[in-house]
């Protein structure tokens, strides 16, 4: 009886624990991002707007990456970075085959990034969700 007890105990600690890291295991933040969009010889106005999910510090026991990226040209695409590392103040943005695809200053949110649609530099201002 104490035996199912202790494991009752147990369990109902280790998802409460589970529960825990899967809801709080990053910060999101999103930005607006006016700038232009580059392609070729072509460059043109354009706002983008991305979704940071700044990893917390115990993901690194089972991820290499400190964050993901969401980037939305509105009416157009949508592309996902799911590997950023965090060196210094700079978040270095790598695309599906581990190349730099890249970077974002949280210092001073310049985002200068390569995308499916063409060459994106800009700066970002935080919006509210």
């Amino acid at each position: 009886m104490k035996v199912a007890k202790y494991l009752g105990t147990l369990g109902v600690v280790a998802i409460a624990l589970l529960t825990v890291i899967l809801k709080f295991s990053s910060a999101e933040s999103r930005s607006e991002c006016p700038g232009k969009l580059s392609a070729g010889q072509a460059s043109k106005p354009a706002t983008v707007f991305i979704r940071l999910a700044k990893y917390r510090w115990w993901v690194r026991l089972w991820s290499d990456s400190d964050a993901a990226l969401w980037l939305e040209i509105p009416n157009q695409t949508v592309d996902y970075f799911g590997h950023v590392k965090e060196v210094g103040d700079q978040l270095q943005i790598y695309g599906s085959k581990n190349d730099i695809k890249g970077n974002f200053s949280t210092l001073s949110k310049a985002l200068a990034l390569s995308t499916l649609n063409g060459f994106f530099d800009g700066v970002c201002k935080k919006i509210d969700a």
